[in-house]
């Protein structure tokens, strides 16, 4: 069986580098550009199916929206 993993807001947010959201998670546990990056590569050697939910797409795109610079260069990310 294939692993699944599903991509939320926030670390889509993190991934892309939204001004504003460059991390997530508790302080226990936090998630930066560089580890999200890592793990995507590490589960894409593994094969792992990447699901990107539609909700999560469109919030993403109104954060960028939203964000006061880099508006381009986020959303042709």
């Amino acid at each position: 069986m294939r692993k699944v993993l599903i991509l939320d807001t926030s670390i889509l947010c993190v991934w892309l580098d939204v001004p504003g959201m460059e991390g997530c998670g508790p302080d226990s546990d936090r998630w930066d550009k560089l580890r999200v990056e890592e793990k995507i590569q590490e589960e894409e050697q593994n094969r792992t199916t990447f699901v990107l939910p539609l909700a999560s797409i469109i919030e993403t795109g109104n954060h960028i929206a939203k964000s006061l610079h880099s508006r381009w260069e986020r959303g042709t990310a």
